[in-house]
């Protein structure tokens, strides 16, 4: 019998007041936490007006969807190829020298953007502008989850990592909507220039709030070249972390394919809204029962089973009720998968590198989604919308075999109390 489950039958209050509702009620008000994560938030929300601003203005002002593309995802490539670098100088001087000084260069290349688009620039000055705006962005992500912590007790981990899941989710859903919004309203070059603002005055926030939080200066360990990959954890956190992130890239080209066979492509909004409010509302049930599932290194293979089979009803649907239906139904595990991957990789992460390992988890999603987006988009050109959604149902499988070839190696990456 483990000390935890003799604990609870001695003092059975004890183990109901870390579970349910009542943990999300402990754990924002606890102090700091409220305040920084919904600057967090602000800061982290340009990532999510990204692809839709810089889409809509150079398609403005240029007249080309495909160099509005390339923009987009210069902006895209320079988040991705510097996330990890930047996170290890903060875990290595600490984020004063990247933090603010970042958001300010971003904002800068954003604004440059505009700038150089009024100016009737080409694309190869945009993407160079949108590039330098992406890969000056700063990983608050990162650094809000290593200084997670420091700021709730042990047994509220689980729980506050759910909370920053749901809070990653809410970019993704508003970030869109208020790009949208102001392009609309003012403009497509307002758009880019809110994100902008946002970027740096929420990133200023952030670093504020953060500097009056408590937090202890982990010492630096010998991760050598690699730094915080090389970690085996992490390794095969990064490696299944792709193909999940292809599933969602997948389903990003397959849902307005769905939609365009059905009367409008524009109903991809809003199934991949629906995707994303599966997906907070799971994030929430989890977190409320984090040890339903048991360790983390179980949990870990019981989502990512369960997230193939909640996309398979997918292929099924022929109407666009169901299709809202099966979108909400296949975002259920997302949350839970990206939250107990924090919890993995905070444990099995090397000495001095939690900032940067815990850049690299939303980055191989990141990472996953382009290829998911990538190869779905010849397969649904050529075999209609089922061929992405049977790319989207393959890749949670792949990722499950992945986890379970290095599953001892993630059991060791947790600690013994998550084990009992």
């Amino acid at each position: 019998m483990t000390d935890a489950f003799q604990a609870a039958i001695c003092h059975p209050g004890t183990m109901s007041e870390t579970v349910g509702f009542t943990a999300y009620r402990r754990v924002l008000r606890a102090p700091h936490v409220l305040p920084l994560e919904l600057s967090s938030v602000c800061a982290r929300l340009p990532v999510g007006m990204g692809a839709i601003a810089l889409v809509l203005y150079v398609h403005g002002a240029t007249g080309s969807f495909a160099d509005a593309g390339i923009v987009a995802g210069a902006y895209a490539v320079g988040l991705g190829i510097t996330g990890p670098f930047l996170a290890r100088v903060i875990d290595r001087r600490g984020p004063e020298p990247v933090i603010v000084p970042g958001a300010l260069l971003g904002a800068l290349g954003l604004v440059a953007v505009v700038v150089l688009g009024h100016e009737d620039a080409g694309p190869l000055a945009l993407s160079a502008a949108s590039l330098l705006a992406g890969a000056a962005t700063p990983p608050v992500g990162g650094v809000m989850r290593q200084r997670i912590p420091d700021l709730v007790a042990p047994e509220d981990l689980p729980t506050i990592y759910a909370v920053d899941s749901i809070v990653l989710e809410s970019v993704f859903i508003f970030g869109p909507l208020l790009a949208g919004a102001v392009a609309t309203t003012l403009g497509a070059g307002a758009a880019v220039l809110a994100m902008a603002a946002v970027l740096a005055l929420g990133t200023i926030w952030f670093d504020l709030l953060s500097r009056n939080a408590p937090a202890r200066r982990e010492e630096g360990g010998r991760s050598g070249w690699l730094g915080a990959m090389g970690s085996p954890a992490l390794r095969v956190l990064v490696l299944s972390g792709i193909p999940l992130g292809a599933c969602f890239g997948a389903l990003d080209v397959a849902l307005p394919a769905f939609g365009a066979a059905h009367g409008s492509s524009a109903l991809g909004g809003p199934f991949t809204a629906a995707l994303a409010t599966g997906s907070a509302l799971g994030g929430i049930a989890y977190g409320a029962r984090p040890g339903v599932l048991g360790s983390p290194a179980r949990a870990v293979l019981v989502l990512g089973s369960v997230q193939l089979l909640t996309c398979l009803p997918l292929l099924l649907v022929a109407t666009v009720p169901e299709m809202f239906a099966a979108a909400f139904l296949s975002g259920i595990c997302v949350a839970p998968l990206i939250t107990v991957r924090y919890q993995l990789a905070r444990h099995g992460a090397l000495a001095g590198t939690g900032t940067e390992a815990f850049t690299w988890i939303p980055l191989a999603i990141t990472v996953g989604a382009s290829a998911g987006s990538a190869v779905a988009g010849p397969l649904v050109q050529s075999g209609g919308w089922r061929a992405g959604a049977a790319l989207a149902c393959a890749m949670p499988a792949l990722s499950v075999l992945i986890a379970l070839a290095g599953r001892q190696v993630l059991a060791e990456a947790q600690p013994e109390a998550a084990t009992a």
